[in-house]
């Protein structure tokens, strides 16, 4: 029996939304503010996964990673309106984010934690997973592009806090968040750490790598050494971390 989808429709951030029992649906909106409405379509294929969307004819075809759960939402971002459809996604959201001139055309999309939802500044926020806990960030609309935001440091939730992590071998810290510097501070095996805070803004660019593999965390050890280091030069030297996902 064929997995019964659910399409949500939200006229605006500020309205109600209304489930619809079905696979396709048609509405109309003032996607591009110039007065007429336009008629925007979605169809979801069950049988090949594609996801496909209309506007006056225009179309875009792509395969969300799961179509179950999806939300079509007109949303306000600056003075423009844009619609993003989000859909279930393993263990979080899936979104994409477009926009309508005389045709319709992806901005960008982007994984969250939580259903991401666009408050009024027309911001849009959403929550990453990172392994061991969860970070709120923010996307903003420059120049008609998406450019993620992030605080300049994390405070490490109490509830990490709460697990005795243990270092299996030697870490060394910097004083700190620079690759390049000396890292001097030495935590000897068998030493209590607590993770304190994190800076989640540095990226690795190699493509054998996990773009989080490159965040910095602040460590401050049972014996009093503190200082900066790289996730990718912890992660197997300690045990306790509460990994998930």
């Amino acid at each position: 029996m064929k997995k019964l989808l659910l399409l949500m429709f939200v006229l605006s951030v500020f309205t109600n939304a209304y489930a619809l029992n079905r696979t396709d649906t048609t509405f109309t909106n003032d996607l591009n503010n110039d007065g007429t409405t336009e008629t925007v379509s979605i169809r979801i294929n069950e049988n090949d996964g594609l996801f496909t969307l209309s506007v006056n004819g225009s179309k875009f075809v792509y395969m969300p990673e799961q179509t179950s759960d999806m939300m079509a939402s007109v949303v306000r971002i600056n003075s423009g309106k844009y619609l993003m459809i989000t859909n279930m996604a393993y263990y979080g959201f899936e979104a994409v984010l477009f926009t309508y001139g005389n045709k319709i055309d992806s901005i960008g999309s982007f994984w969250s934690l939580d259903v991401p939802v666009v408050d009024e500044r027309g911001i849009i926020k959403a929550s990453n997973w990172l392994g061991f806990w969860s970070a709120d960030l923010e996307y903003h609309m420059i120049e008609n592009k998406l450019v993620t935001v992030y605080k300049t440091e994390y405070t490490i939730p109490e509830s990490i806090r709460e697990h005795k992590i243990v270092t299996t071998e030697s870490l060394f810290l910097r004083t700190d968040k620079n690759e390049n510097s000396k890292a001097s501070i030495e935590v000897k095996p068998n030493t209590e750490v607590f993770i304190l805070k994190a800076d989640i803004r540095v990226k690795c660019k190699s493509s054998d790598e996990w773009e989080e593999s490159c965040s910095w965390y602040y460590f401050k050890s049972r014996d009093g050494e503190e200082g900066w280091i790289m996730l990718k030069d912890f992660q197997d030297r300690v045990e306790g971390i509460p990994w998930a996902g």
